[in-house]
């Protein structure tokens, strides 16, 4: 009878046994910081007075088309609101590295349940609510109603998109994932 021995020195075993738990781990791929949607280097803010006739529609641009560090933003708008007044708002978020500029709104909307557009104002001249969900029925951003209040006043709105890469919860704020893109439009509410 043939008989074959099996012994392995004992130092062998955790080399073994790390090389099975690391060969058995599920992969999981590390998402792209930009969520492979690429850089947004313009962002278009447009708001919307129903209570006008005709309904008047105010655009307001952050346009940095060479991206973050590079020159300064060609346009950076203050944005300039009436008392009592309430906004429907869109946002338009493009890439102008590329070529031809990418619109950024149909993939960031697709990846909805990993991104959040967080709104903060350091006034309380002006509250922002988030209107559209995504495809979980969480809030995404890209739709908002703006209210201001009765009286003038200046400040500040931030914009920050944050990019939540293993998707976001009904808990998830300013604090959850990285910014995608953040920028604080100077703000003037009066008549």
């Amino acid at each position: 009878m043939n008989r074959f021995d099996l012994s392995f020195p004992p130092w062998l075993f955790p080399l073994v046994g790390l090389t099975i738990l690391t060969g058995c781990r599920p992969q999981v791929d590390n998402p792209s910081p930009d969520g492979q949607h690429g850089t947004v280097t313009t962002l278009t803010l447009i708001l919307s007075d129903s209570s006008a006739f005709p309904v008047q529609r105010d655009t307001f641009v952050f346009d940095d088309p060479d991206g973050a560090g590079g020159n300064q933003p060609l346009r950076w708008d203050t944005l300039r609101l009436r008392p009592s007044q309430t906004y429907a708002a869109q946002l338009q978020l493009t890439n102008k590295l590329a070529s031809p500029p990418q619109d950024l709104n149909p993939l960031i909307t697709a990846q909805g349940n990993q991104h959040l557009f967080v709104y903060q104002s350091d006034t309380s001249l002006l509250t922002v609510a988030i209107t559209d969900r995504d495809l979980l029925n969480l809030p995404l951003g890209f739709q908002t109603t703006w209210e201001t209040q009765n009286l003038g006043g200046s400040g500040s709105v931030e914009i920050n998109l944050r990019h939540i890469a293993f998707g976001k919860n009904s808990n998830s704020g300013v604090e959850s994932g990285h910014s995608d893109i953040k920028i604080a439009f100077p703000l003037v509410i009066k008549p």
